[in-house]
This record gives C-alpha cells, structure tokens and sequence, in this order.
C-alpha cells in the first residue's frame, strides 16, 4: 500500500483534525470491504490547487501510477496524505462502516466511532464478487 490518500471538494475529517505517528488506519475497499490495517509514519494535509499536487507526494508507490485511482477526485480541494508502516492484509476481510462515504481508508480515534465502522455487516448486493476478486488478486502477490 505505502499511503493513504484523502481529497475532497471541502474539508474532511483528516484534513481538519489530522493524523499522527503511530495511529492505527483501517483500510477498505469500495463499498466497505475491510482487507488491511496499518499504522501512520507521517502525515501531509493541506489544499491543492491541482490533483497531480496530491499525486506527486505518492511518487514510488505504485498508486502513484494507477490513472484510475486519481480519476475522478476533486480537481482542486482538500487532501491529507498519510504514508504506512506495518501494513498488514487481514486474515480474515470483513464488511463494515458507512456505505456511503467512499473512504478508502479510515482513523478511528475514538469508541463510538470504531465500533460504528468495524461493527461486522452483510456484504451489499454484488459483494460477494467483490470479495472473491480481492481474494484473487491476493493470492497472485508475491511471498
């Protein structure tokens, strides 16, 4: 992984309250597959005025590289960037938190909020296929 990326059109939750050495980071696919977590090393959050501003601080990782995953996102706005350490696939992927949010990666500081974001759900319609296309992909990594 190596980073976590959020932009936005408006200030978002790591924008306005940050993220520090060593806090723990859930990550997730679209729709609210858990398949990771990592710690924070450092963090960048600032505005931009153009997205390759955002996508320059990732270079060397391979999202970098990954047209796909910068299409799409605010021409300009807000964005913090976070690089990981201790990245970690999970053993078993679990569907949890807002459906709705597009996040692909979540701090969660505080009880209520951790338990309203990892409390276990069904997979949405389509997610089985979802899940099996991450499973597939995983096993393919190397080591």
């Amino acid at each position: 992984m190596g980073f976590g990326v959020e932009t936005r059109d408006r200030p978002g939750p790591l924008y306005k309250h940050g993220a520090f050495q060593h806090d723990r980071v859930w990550v997730q696919l679209h729709g609210g597959l858990f398949v990771a977590a990592a710690s924070v090393r450092i963090c960048w959050v600032g505005e931009y005025s153009t997205i390759d501003d955002v996508r320059m601080r990732t270079r060397g990782a391979a999202v970098h590289d990954v047209d796909d995953f910068w299409k799409g996102r605010p021409r300009y706005g807000y964005a913090g960037v976070v690089t990981l350490i201790r990245e970690a696939w999970l053993d078993e992927p679990f569907w949890a938190g807002p459906r709705t949010y597009g996040y692909e990666w979540v701090l969660l500081e505080a009880g209520g909020k951790r338990s309203s974001w990892l409390d276990r759900k069904p997979p949405p319609r389509g997610g089985e296929m979802l899940a099996r296309a991450f499973d597939a992909w995983r096993s393919g990594l190397p080591g």
